[in-house]
């Protein structure tokens, strides 16, 4: 069943039954003070900040019945 989600800058239709949420790159290295994004120089205490928000997302999104499905980026050694 469609619904209406009222949101900025306007609303639109979802169908759960369609839906899915997308995380990617949830990783520590990205987040740690002593991984590679810090390695960077940026400031990860804003990254993590975001943490709990995805984590409150990801419960209701699986409350929901909704596809959830996660990524990672990785290299090789060469």
């Amino acid at each position: 069943m469609t619904q209406r989600i009222e949101a900025l800058p306007g609303a639109f239709a979802l169908d759960p039954a369609r839906t899915a949420l997308v995380i990617i790159d949830m990783q520590r290295d990205f987040l740690d003070p002593g991984g590679f994004g810090a390695a960077l120089g940026n400031d990860v205490g804003q990254l993590a900040r975001a943490v709990p928000h995805c984590q409150a997302l990801l419960a209701a999104a699986r409350d929901a019945g909704l596809l959830v499905i996660h990524t990672r980026e990785g290299h090789r050694p060469d």
